[in-house]
């Protein structure tokens, strides 16, 4: 019954990411198959990208037998974060084409995003049964042996992928790239276990690539994958060497027979450099810098995929961000420019001429790849007064791509209430920047309206504090109060603004703590009733799995009591950020015999790595090791993800992240939530 139920839900996950595809598709084009292919890849040159996708679709339907179109297809479909969607045009373009080693890359790339921000566990047990007949096609293709390992990791099917791995060493004898994921594995096989043994796998690994390299130094004649091996080997992803890594990536780039294998390295070899380079410690002049910066971007802006090309246009909007607050003292924060104190429409200097020129055309490039960053960078324009009609019309034309629910917008994890609360919400930001610009514009009655229309239907902190600001700008002060008051008492950073008007009234710091105490409770119970009423109500897998000391913990044994499962990862700083506020909770509930504390530490995770960590921690909370796709199951996206099971065994909240501000009384309120009443 309930693998039934999990294939029924997965289906309509699968539906619900399609729903920005129905939009389009009544833009159907009935025109000739090779009009329609031209067209779109026009589109694309043009980077119009949505038309595209709809364009091959049309063409792949017109002619159902064209692997190219279904392939080009769901590039596109991959590029929305379609990536359910993807994995079945890629299949039907891998049935025309089964030799298509870009298309194979391509397949098992959708197959394990589609499993993650599905989280179902069955494209991840799709890869590692067409994995054979991929690595047939595609054996030199590393990045397919990068997303099989993970997704493979992620199921806890090691074991059945290094099967797999052996199997195709029996045909591909001295194939350096199936040698360097044959060392990936071992690494990862090795920290599962307890103890040194990662480390003396390292030092064995290392040891080979060092006599390899010693055999092939000064030869000019060295095939590709050779140095590959070197160059991804001594990568920070295997034994951390850059050094030795820069000097045969720049060898391997200059290889006549590289093929797409420097790629992947290369990308992130700029990207490193980049953040070096612009955030590191800058010990050249600012104009070198400068320089420097622009010249990565330009690097990265030659990357043939079109998700790193989207990367490097961020990228670029970063740098001009970055050198547009070096120009100006003091900078703005980040807060600032996004969520502005003063009253003022422009809030920020005027720019230096240029300067405003370079961050607009950054940020229309930006927004032209619909990259998911559309809206956080329009309030920069505002901040500084730069074409307030242009960011009114980009406004407009977000929040109507927001109720349409088109693809490019949203995260692609999210789905049902959480969807639907981040698509509400970025529509309301929407609606903010248009009433600014309305603002800037002179459009002052048509703001006002818009602002007191947010503010009512939304009672957020933000929305209630910008009508606030407007409000000053019209002189009513004490409504301004009040406003800031209330959004300061949902939860928001607006204290200060409260007391300044207060101030301005001539009303004390006191008078503004008194109404929030009033304000406070009233709020907090507004609060509680939106969070406790958006329950999850969902059957949480069964699982039995052992802790750090052996003990194996099975959920059905819990039933009956309130369970909260907390899932952490060793490398997210703010999972251990949180665990000293954890052990006290720990500490609070130690003596209440209906609530159990449980966390999985995720299968990214070393087993030495734990240990440490909870040795250094001085921690005693049980750790369960998700060796078996555990939050997979549980539908985990990112860490720390907190679960809140009922005594019936169904998971009832879930709180992703970490805020120190009210965490304990929000723990508390959800299980006080789910005890008897």
């Amino acid at each position: 019954m309930r693998r039934e139920a999990s294939a029924k839900r997965s289906l309509n996950l699968s539906l619900a990411g399609l729903a920005g595809l129905a939009v389009l598709a009544g833009c159907t084009d009935a025109r000739p198959h090779a009009e329609l292919m031209a067209d779109a890849a026009a589109d694309v040159e043009a980077i119009r990208l949505e038309r595209a996708m709809v364009r091959y679709d049309s063409a792949r339907t017109a002619s159902p037998g064209d692997a190219e179109a279904h392939g080009r297809y769901a590039t596109l479909a991959s590029y929305f974060s379609l990536h359910a969607e993807a994995a079945r045009a890629w299949e039907r373009a891998l049935e025309l084409e089964p030799g298509d080693a870009a298309g194979w890359e391509g397949y098992i790339h959708d197959l394990r995003w589609a499993g993650i921000f599905e989280t179902d566990r069955r494209y991840g047990e799709k890869i590692l049964q067409v994995l054979p007949e991929a690595l047939r096609n595609a054996p030199d293709r590393p990045v397919l042996f990068d997303d099989a390992q993970e997704a493979a990791a992620d199921l806890g099917q090691l074991d059945a992928y290094a099967a797999i791995l052996a199997e195709h060493e029996a045909t591909r004898t001295g194939d350096q790239i199936l040698l360097h994921a044959l060392g990936s594995l071992r690494i990862a096989l090795a920290d599962r276990e307890e103890g040194d043994r990662g480390e003396i796998v390292k030092d064995s690994i290392g040891a080979v690539l060092d006599a390899l390299a010693a055999e092939v130094e000064g030869d000019p004649n060295v095939a590709a994958p050779v140095l590959y091996r070197l160059a991804a080997g001594y990568d920070f992803t295997m034994l951390r060497r850059e050094d030795d890594a820069d000097r045969w990536l720049e060898r391997l780039e200059a290889a006549p027979d590289r093929g797409d294998l420097a790629n992947d390295l290369r990308y992130w070899d700029l990207v490193f450099d980049w953040q070096d380079a612009l955030f590191g410690d800058a010990e050249d002049a600012e104009e070198d810098r400068w320089d420097e910066v622009s010249r990565l971007v330009a690097e990265g802006l030659k990357s043939r995929q079109l998700s790193e090309r989207s990367a490097w246009f961020v990228r670029r909007y970063m740098t001009v961000e970055a050198k547009v607050l070096a120009s100006l003292d003091p900078s703005p924060s980040a807060s600032e420019l996004n969520y502005p104190r003063a009253a003022a429409e422009p809030p920020g200097p005027t720019l230096d001429p240029d300067l405003a020129e370079s961050l607009f055309t950054a940020v229309m490039e930006e927004i032209q790849w619909q990259d998911g960053v559309y809206g956080s960078r329009l309030p920069k324009l505002l901040y500084f007064g730069i074409r307030p009609e242009v960011v009114l019309e980009k406004a407009v034309a977000l929040e109507e791509a927001l109720r349409e629910d088109r693809p490019g917008y949203l995260y692609p994890g999210s789905r049902g209430q959480e969807r639907e609360t981040s698509r509400k919400g970025f529509i309301d930001q929407a609606r903010v920047m248009q009433a600014r610009a309305l603002t800037q514009l002179g459009e002052t009655e048509a703001a006002a309206a818009l602002f007191e229309e947010l503010a009512t239907e939304t009672r957020r902190s933000w929305t209630l504090a910008e009508y606030g600001r407007h409000l000053l700008r019209e002189d009513r002060l004490a409504e301004a109060l009040d406003l800031f008051v209330e959004a300061t008492a949902f939860r928001g950073w607006y204290r200060d603004a409260a007391v300044e008007t207060a101030e301005a009234i001539g009303l004390s710091e006191e008078v503004v703590e008194e109404r929030l105490a009033v304000r406070r409770p009233a709020v907090e119970r507004e609060l509680e009733l939106r969070e406790l009423g958006q329950r999850i109500e969902r059957e949480a897998p069964e699982f039995a799995i052992a802790d750090q000391t052996g003990v194996e913990w099975r959920l059905s044994d819990l039933e009956g009591k309130i369970v909260v499962l907390k899932f952490w990862a060793t490398w997210c700083g703010p999972c251990i950020e949180e665990f000293p506020h954890f052990v006290e909770l720990l500490k609070t509930y130690e003596d209440d015999e209906d609530v159990v504390f449980l966390t999985v530490a995720t299968a990214g995770s070393p087993r030495d790595e734990v240990a440490e960590q909870i040795e250094e921690g001085d921690f005693t909370f049980p750790v369960l090791f998700d060796e078996q796709g555990l939050a997979l199951d549980y539908e985990i996206l990112g860490y720390p993800t907190t679960l809140y099971l009922d005594r019936a065994g169904m998971i009832q909240f879930k709180r992703e992240g970490f805020v120190e501000s009210g965490y304990e009384e929000g723990v508390a309120r959800r299980i006080g939530a789910l005890r008897p009443q």
